[in-house]
């Protein structure tokens, strides 16, 4: 079954990266489609797997969205310890337009997030991002649905699915700290936009992620980031650990706040 599209609001570009998930690309490409954007661009390790470009655009001819559909070749760069961050930003730079829907390609979008699109560039607005909901549903998710639901445990207020002004980004992003990070790259930008400017953060829409991270080894350098990157008080951290049962994260936040090394394993 075809998207519906979704009448354009701005001119806007999305940026994803895509390693070799060819079982993900025909079931979340669609939905990238469905928002009408003026293109698509697929940031990709060089060179790039012949299968992979089969799928891409056996995809996109299925859409009609060939000239719309850019394929970024990025090779590895040394000065990045995580390989990731350069490759989005590699997108970034590519885009033709100062609007930007990044996201990944384990996503299925709700096309219902454009109506947001329009808050970025309003009064201080420069980024908006927007709720995943997981599936399968994991133990965990649930039970932290069921607290939000009763107000007593807090909305996540960024997610790596989120649409924003590119010139803001140019202007605030330090490319010398993210050259440094092994992780939480788009919680670097979105840590440096909000500097200066407002984001918002919309949870009444669910975007299908179908691919949740629920290993331990994701868990422990979760941990990580949320002291590296963000400065995550202790108590939240704990808190957050002891909620969801998930003692590596505890573990990597302790190691990443108080044991000097730039190595998270």
């Amino acid at each position: 079954m075809k998207w519906f599209m979704v009448k354009t609001v701005v001119e806007f570009s999305i940026v994803c990266p895509i390693k070799e998930e060819v079982q993900l690309i025909p079931q979340t490409l669609p939905s990238f489609y469905s928002l009408n954007p003026s293109e698509v661009i697929l940031c990709l390790d060089k060179p790039v797997p012949k299968e992979v470009l089969e799928v891409i655009s056996k995809v996109a001819e299925a859409y009609n969205a060939e000239k719309r559909t850019r394929i970024i070749e990025v090779e590895r760069n040394s000065e990045w310890a995580f390989h990731q961050a350069w490759v989005r930003r590699r997108g970034f730079l590519e885009a033709k337009h100062d609007y930007i829907l990044t996201t990944d390609i384990d996503i299925i979008i709700n096309p219902e997030i454009k109506q947001y699109f329009n808050l970025v560039g309003k009064n201080k607005i420069r980024l908006v991002s927007f709720s995943k909901f997981p599936y399968p549903v994991a133990f965990r998710k649930m039970i932290e649905w069921l607290m939000q639901s009763v107000k007593f445990y807090y909305h996540p207020r960024f997610t790596g699915l989120y649409f924003f002004s590119k010139s803001a980004w140019q202007e605030t992003e330090d490319f010398e700290s993210l050259k440094e990070l092994l992780r939480g790259e788009d919680t670097h930008l979105h840590e440096a936009i909000t500097k200066k400017y407002d984001a918002v953060f919309i949870g009444s829409i669910k975007n299908i992620l179908l691919r949740p991270g629920e290993s331990k080894k994701y868990h422990y350098l979760a941990g990580w980031e949320r002291w590296k990157t963000r400065k995550v008080p202790f108590w939240r951290v704990l808190f957050s650990a002891l909620f969801h049962f998930r003692p590596y994260m505890l573990a990597g936040y302790l190691k990443a706040r108080f044991v000097k090394s730039n190595e998270p394993l």
